[in-house]
């Protein structure tokens, strides 16, 4: 096996274990498991859980703000974005009940260093910014809106998509995240 696939897998096993567990919820054991290597291993490329959460994050972040490129350069109206945009957090809450890794983390924050808090708090931040400016473009459209509502509107659709999960995921009721969706989108 060589270096990179290695690598990939324990980004890819992390990045699954603390979206469903939760940072305190694995350790390298369980990685090394599931990749079918030893703990040492892990070591190699990652000496300490922080810096393996920290490259699981980096990773995640990237990812995240391709998908939304790529909602971008797919779909000229604003709705369609935002319903693209709603779509990856159910992707996500489809794929084992998992959860945002940013949310996941969010509800830990306290658990990480500094660094690391700034790294979540920027992935919302770049959320918001998205959807602020999707909101705008809707709103150009129609009639303009302040500048404070469209990031206020933003922040409550980030709210909607990183909260509705956690309800469903507690009820195992995924129709409704789609209701939740749909009346946000319905009363924009």
């Amino acid at each position: 096996m060589d270096n990179k696939t290695t690598l990939q897998k324990i980004l890819d096993v992390g990045q699954h274990l603390i979206q469903k567990n939760g940072y305190n919820g694995f350790s390298y054991a369980d990685i090394a498991e599931q990749v079918g290597i030893k703990k040492a291993s892990i070591h190699y490329y990652f000496p300490s859980k922080k810096e393996l959460v920290q490259a699981v994050l980096q990773q995640y972040h990237k990812d995240f703000l391709n998908d939304l490129f790529q909602i971008d350069q797919q779909f000229n109206d604003p709705v369609k974005k935002l319903k693209a945009f709603f779509q990856l957090y159910r992707n996500t809450l489809d794929n084992n009940s998992k959860i945002c890794l940013c949310t996941m983390m969010a509800a830990e924050i306290s658990s990480f260093p500094e660094e690391i808090r700034g790294n979540i708090n920027q992935f919302f931040v770049d959320n918001a910014k998205w959807l602020e400016n999707v909101l705008a473009e809707k709103k150009a459209t129609e009639n303009p809106i302040q500048a404070e509502d469209l990031r206020d509107q933003a922040r409550l659709f980030l709210a909607v998509a990183q909260g509705a999960p956690l309800l469903v995921r507690t009820s195992g009721n995924f129709a409704q995240y789609d209701s939740m969706v749909d009346h946000l989108l319905t009363n924009l």
